[in-house]
């Protein structure tokens, strides 16, 4: 058969294969278990931390007014806390605690999944990083409590304004990665 001379396209490049990082199923199991042991610790360290921190606490017990015969204060200067005043400064103390552990979970997260970017340690970040989200989602949801009992209706309007805002971010956001991963033009 003779030689065919008519110009021909060239074949299509091989498409570009991600390279799959191998993860042992050994290293996902103790990820997920390292992840419960984290909040485990976390939610008993706000705990612990209101009790140590909070000076309402004596008086409230954990949200409760303590009433006894011995805590009548007898001085100008014995503080007479409310339980407004108890929920403040658990917030407070929760929020101290929180917001350094979400920056710390962040900065984890993006060192080690943009500046090493080779490394097979990057599933140790997943656990931390999980952990600072549920301390946030935790600090969140106990604002929200903190300004629906204190500011009811204000309150109220507070957290579903929040709520549109944050929902309609998500929205926008997962479309555009949708977008992204199916190569669509908006």
């Amino acid at each position: 058969m003779p030689k065919n001379i008519l110009p021909q396209m060239p074949p299509p490049p091989p498409s570009p294969k991600k390279k799959k990082v191998k993860v042992s199923w050994m290293a996902v199991l103790f990820v997920i278990i390292l992840t419960i042991v984290l909040i485990i610790l976390g939610e008993r360290f706000i705990f612990d931390l209101n009790q140590w921190f909070n000076p309402a606490y004596s008086q409230y017990s954990g949200g409760y007014p303590v009433y006894s015969d011995s805590y009548y204060p007898t001085t100008p200067s014995s503080a007479n806390y409310d339980q407004g005043d108890y929920e403040m400064y658990r917030l407070l103390i929760h929020t101290a605690f929180a917001i350094p552990i979400l920056l710390a979970g962040f900065l984890l997260y993006f060192w080690l999944y943009y500046r090493k970017i080779e490394s097979p340690n990057k599933i140790i970040a997943w656990p931390y990083f999980i952990f600072s989200i549920w301390m946030t989602l935790h600090l969140v949801v106990e604002a929200f409590y903190f300004l629906i009992e204190q500011y009811e209706k204000l309150g109220i309007y507070i957290v579903l304004i929040v709520l549109v805002g944050l929902l309609t971010w998500l929205v926008l956001f997962i479309q555009k990665r949708w977008h992204q991963k199916h190569q669509l033009q908006a």
